[in-house]
């Protein structure tokens, strides 16, 4: 392939995930390996939901009324003070 780099099509993910499915639910495996394949791609779901939600959430705005403990004024002088207005806990 002389370095070039290949990837898989979206369509090919999607086929993938059909047939993983297709294992879980429908082979002639024993329970216990159907169960194992339906939990790890339930586990990967649950995973990617929650990451997705924590990155949400963290670029998410702050309320003036929280604790602003970021915020920082520097005076003339060159040197970095905390603002009065800061709430401590």
């Amino acid at each position: 392939m002389s370095g070039e780099l290949v990837l898989a099509s979206k369509w090919d993910a999607a086929l993938d995930v059909v047939r993983f499915l297709w294992v879980g639910f429908f082979s002639d495996l024993p329970a216990w390996a159907r169960y194992t394949v339906l939990g790890l791609f339930g586990s990967t779901v649950v995973y990617g939901f929650v990451s997705w939600l924590r990155k949400r959430s963290a670029h998410a705005p702050k309320d003036e009324g929280t604790l602003q403990e970021d915020e920082e004024t520097v005076q003339e002088g060159g040197e970095t003070v905390q603002e009065d207005g800061t709430r401590v806990r």
